[in-house]
């Protein structure tokens, strides 16, 4: 049998690809419209990554990592990874896209998948860190 802290562990994952699903198709969609205006693919990516995190924010906040109530602290850590997971996605846009010359397309679907698991492991263990429940703390 799987532990409590197993179980949400997983839970949280599914969560937090279904939320990703939406923020990415909000990225996606941003970007591609952004892109096909003729705006710089770097533009675009800043701009549409923006509208998936601010969806992200909220959908997470509540349903993935069941916080009610926003800290200062947690929304200044949850900026400044998103900023560090906009550089990281970017860099890797850049290397896939100008330096390898891989199309565009692919270049957003590979620097996606890498933002997401720098993004999940920076939620969910330094954003929105879980405070343990009554019992569990007794139990330490």
């Amino acid at each position: 049998m799987k532990s409590y802290a197993a179980r949400e562990s997983l839970r949280a994952i599914v969560i937090f690809g279904l939320v990703g699903l939406v923020n990415t198709g909000v990225d996606v969609a941003v970007f591609t419209l952004l892109t096909w205006c003729h705006l710089p693919w770097l533009v675009a990516q800043v701009a549409a990554y923006g509208c998936g995190v601010m969806n992200s924010f909220l959908m997470n906040r509540k349903w993935t990592f069941k916080q009610q109530k926003t800290s200062s602290k947690e929304l200044i850590r949850f900026i400044i990874l998103n900023l560090l997971t906009l550089g990281v996605t970017s860099v890797c846009m850049l290397l896939v896209h100008e330096q390898i010359g891989a199309p565009l397309w692919i270049s957003k679907g590979v620097s996606t998948l890498v933002g997401l698991v720098f993004n999940f492991a920076g939620s969910r263990w330094w954003v929105f860190q879980a405070k343990p429940s009554r019992e569990e703390a007794a139990s330490l």
